[in-house]
C-alpha cells in the first residue's frame, strides 16, 4: 500500500459567518496535534456545528378498537361425552328416579355404551357415576335403605347398615 497523506477534517458551518466571527472561529478552531493525530476539543467547536439530537419517533397512530372475540364456553370433550351418556341413561327409570344402583353397575353401563356406539371412557363413566351417586336425592334414597336396582329395574342386593351410616355422614356434612 502506498502511504498517502491524510486529508484534514474541516467542519463547515451551515450559515456564513461575518468577518468578525470568522476571525474568532479561526482562533478557537486551532487544532492541537500530538504525534500525527489531530485532536479537536469540544470547546473549540461551535454549538451549531455539534451533532443535533435525534428527532423523536413519529407518534404512533391510534389503534382502531378491535371487536372482542366472541367468548366460547369452554366445554371439554369429556364433559360432552358425559352429557351424551347421561342422556342415554335417562331412558332408564332407575336412573331418572335416582333409585339405589346395584354394585358393579359400571359393567351394565359399558354394555350400554357398546350397544349404542357411544364414545365414553372409563373416567367419563366414573365421573358420571360419582356425580349421580353424590346428589342429595340419591343419598336420601340410599339412607332410607331397601333394595338396589339394575338398569333394567330388577332388584339386585340389599343396602347394608354400614352403607346407610356412611350416607348419613355424607348428608351431615
Amino acid at each position: 500500500m502506498t502511504d498517502r497523506p491524510r486529508k484534514t477534517l474541516s467542519i463547515k458551518p451551515k450559515t456564513v459567518p461575518t468577518t468578525e466571527q470568522t476571525a474568532t472561529l479561526h482562533q478557537e478552531m486551532k487544532t492541537v496535534s500530538r504525534g500525527n493525530k489531530r485532536i479537536i476539543k469540544r470547546e473549540q467547536v461551535q454549538p451549531y456545528a455539534l451533532a443535533k439530537p435525534k428527532s423523536k419517533a413519529l407518534p404512533k397512530k391510534p389503534n382502531k378498537p378491535r371487536k372482542p372475540a366472541p367468548k366460547k364456553p369452554l366445554v371439554s370433550p369429556s364433559d360432552i361425552r358425559m352429557d351424551n351418556l347421561n342422556a342415554a341413561l335417562n331412558a332408564f327409570a332407575v336412573w331418572r328416579e335416582r333409585k339405589p344402583l346395584a354394585l358393579g353397575i359400571e359393567r351394565q353401563i359399558f354394555q350400554l355404551i357398546a350397544q349404542q356406539n357411544l364414545s365414553a371412557s372409563k373416567r367419563v363413566v366414573q365421573k358420571l357415576l360419582y356425580q349421580h351417586t353424590h346428589q342429595s336425592h340419591y343419598l336420601l334414597k340410599v339412607g332410607q335403605g331397601g333394595v338396589r336396582f339394575n338398569l333394567d329395574g330388577s332388584a339386585d342386593g340389599v343396602i347394608l347398615p354400614e352403607e346407610r351410616e356412611h350416607v348419613g355422614r355424607l348428608l351431615a356434612t
